[in-house]
Formats: C-alpha cells, structure tokens, sequence
C-alpha cells in the first residue's frame, strides 16, 4: 500500500473548512432572509383583507414567504423573509356577496365569499418582485379590476 498522503485531522479539518468557504459562495444571492413591506390596492382603494404569496422564480432560492393585508398594508419580518431574487407574487382576497349559502356544519345561512382579485394578479400572476440583500423591499401593488 503506498502511504505517501496518509490525510491527517489537521488535513481533514481544512478540508472541511475549504469546502464550507466554496459552498457558501456557491449559488445566487445573499444567504440572510430578507423582509419584506408593502401596500397593495385594488382599484384605487386599500385591499382590506387579503393574503400576499412570494415564490421563488429562476436562480432565486426558496423558501417562499408570505403575508397576511390589512388595510391594503403588509409586512414580512426578517426571520419569515426570503432570500434575495425575484419571486412570483400571487395576492388573493376574498369578499361576501348577497348570496347565502347554508353552512355544512350548523346548517345556519352564512353569506357566500368571492374571489373578486382577477386570477392575473394570484393563479394566473403576472407580478413579480425583486427582493434585494439588506435593500429596504418596499413594495406597491395596485391592481385593477380590468
């Protein structure tokens, strides 16, 4: 057996230190989470009750963040955000209509919800974001019924 390179813990650890340097410059972007903030109005108005969905697109690395609207505002914290990259953005909020419906539990008469965010903007989306490292990420979406 030729013992010319017998790796000892010395070589073992730069080794790994080596490989923990090139793996951690390998890929796209920042490897902190980034949070996120916005508005978002339909319309012309604050959407008053919705949801924002941020996925990953291209080179842009998961995870996938998300966001509860309140009164056409939202903010994603740090700890929840995204890694920088442009991301999908898929908004959906629902309203009651005139229509009632009976509840399949109680059987009582609760009024029926649409979806009145044009698929355009949630499963059809044409939005997207750019999320930048350590950028403020402000975002605006006004969308429209046409």
């Amino acid at each position: 057996m030729n013992r010319s390179w017998i790796p000892t813990r010395r070589h073992s650890c730069f080794g790994l230190l080596l490989l923990a340097a090139i793996a951690s410059t390998v890929g796209c972007g920042d490897n902190r989470r980034q949070g996120i903030e916005g508005t978002v109005t339909f319309d012309g108005q604050p959407v008053p009750n919705g949801n924002i969905s941020f996925i990953p697109q291209g080179d842009a690395r998961g995870p996938t963040a998300g966001a509860v609207i309140k009164d056409g505002r939202f903010t994603i914290d740090r700890a929840r955000g995204t890694f920088t990259g442009t991301f999908r953005v898929e908004i959906v909020a629902a309203r009651e209509t005139a229509e009632t419906v009976a509840d399949p539990v109680t059987g009582e008469r609760v009024s029926l919800r649409e979806q009145y965010i044009p698929a355009k903007y949630n499963v059809q989306s044409e939005l997207t974001a750019e999320i930048e490292a350590g950028g403020s990420n402000r975002l605006k979406y006004e969308l429209t019924s046409k």
